[in-house]
């Protein structure tokens, strides 16, 4: 498959980078401000603007060239390390330079997604994507904990400024591996340039009112991905008001449910041929069932193998459905049906973290485990419907 290292190449070197970028301007940002405020309005701030815009990158995506908008994507985030690393290097770093640039980062990466997507769809054969988007998954999944780990490591015996740069240097690298892919992608309907983008927006959603087929895939992909950012977010919480136990623990949980994330994407082809139509309705189950080692006990070893099958399931449905989606999907219709899983997956998360922090304070961590298994259950009873549909079955006969 041409193209196809490269594309491993991007997907690693970009979670590198951006994990490595927030491991060590959440740490400044701390020693800068001694206000924990702050880091929430870096995360609050940086997630808007893409909730925002990824209606409207959507229609980008599909009215351009997809690849140079990948790579246009990569070099705003080399651009914008740049600036970042030399504010550092004439030490005039400040709060709001920090928080600025990482709101110009995260919208860059809301266009990168949808872009890569609909890039690697068009550049191979239906056939391949399974493989292709699991192992890219998986090579992103390595990326962002070699990407935290050194990290950490280099702004605690080097600098800050040694992290920036290493963040720049890698951006720049995925950017060039993207620029190395030749051959000739596989033609697209282009949209019509005399729509309005209201126009193409508005077409898109009703493309999806008029595809139940993959509306269900985007309700099932957008529980998987609550479930997955919900275990992450809470996760710290669980261990010290529940398990009772160190940092130390945390640390190796969080490594545990990465782990999950790594082998479902190196074994993500042979679990679609393994399953075929039931690829949701298995990798649904195993969340369930890691839920459920998660919620009702403290005992160690079952909560480390339930956050093991929250990681391996969660990353099944969200990297083989997003396979199934993009062969159900006609070309023209790509950038903005990726954009609009985006906007259910992001919106499902801000909507769903205050009750669950509230469950959390008034019940304990391990109830927003269990209360995950009820909209999971409910997936589980679609994806049982979903999986003797044509569409499913036909698209999931098809791999390489």
């Amino acid at each position: 498959m041409r193209g196809f290292k490269n594309i491993i190449i991007t997907f690693f070197l970009s979670e590198f980078s951006r994990a490595m970028y927030f491991v060590s301007v959440t740490w400044l940002l701390y020693q800068l401000t001694n206000n924990a405020q702050y880091t929430g309005v870096l995360v609050g701030l940086g997630f808007l603007p893409g909730l925002v815009l990824n209606l409207f990158f959507g229609v980008i995506v599909d009215r351009f060239n997809r690849k140079n908008l990948s790579i246009l994507a990569n070099l705003l985030c080399t651009f914008s390390m740049a600036l970042l690393l030399f504010f550092f290097v004439i030490d005039k770093v400040d709060p709001w330079l920090i928080i600025g640039v990482h709101m110009i980062l995260q919208v860059s990466g809301s266009l990168f997604r949808p872009a890569i997507q609909a890039f690697i769809a068009e550049c191979f054969d239906k056939e391949y994507l399974p493989k292709v988007f699991s192992q890219s998954s998986s090579a992103a999944i390595v990326g962002g904990l070699l990407g935290a780990s050194v990290g950490g490591l280099i702004i605690s015996f080097i600098s800050v400024s040694g992290s920036m740069l290493i963040v720049t240097g890698s951006f720049a690298i995925s950017s060039l591996s993207l620029i190395l892919i030749r051959g000739k992608v596989k033609q697209k309907q282009a949209i019509t340039k005399r729509n309005s983008i209201g126009k193409d927006i508005t077409d898109g959603f009703l493309y999806i009112k008029n595809n139940k087929f993959l509306l269900g895939l985007f309700i099932i992909m957008l529980n998987g991905q609550l479930v997955f950012h919900t275990t992450l977010g809470f996760l710290s919480v669980y261990t010290v008001d529940y398990l009772l136990q160190s940092a130390t623990i945390y640390g190796l949980l969080d490594a545990t449910i990465s782990l999950g994330g790594v082998l479902a994407g190196l074994f993500g082809t042979w679990w679609w041929k393994k399953v075929k139509s039931k690829i949701a309705l298995y990798s649904l189950f195993i969340v369930l069932v890691g839920l459920l080692f998660v919620g009702v006990t403290p005992i160690l070893s079952l909560s480390f193998l339930g956050i093991f099958l929250i990681g391996l399931g969660t990353t099944w449905i969200r990297v083989l459905l997003q396979s199934v989606q993009q062969m159900a999907t006609d070309p023209e219709y790509h950038g903005r049906m990726a954009s609009y899983r985006m906007i259910g997956n992001q919106g499902s998360v801000v909507i769903s973290a205050p009750l669950l922090g509230w469950i959390a304070s008034n019940f304990g961590a391990n109830y927003i485990f269990l209360s995950l298994m009820v909209p999971i259950s409910l997936c589980i009873l679609l994806a049982f419907f979903q999986s003797n549909q044509e569409p499913f079955t036909k698209i999931t006969r098809k791999i390489a």
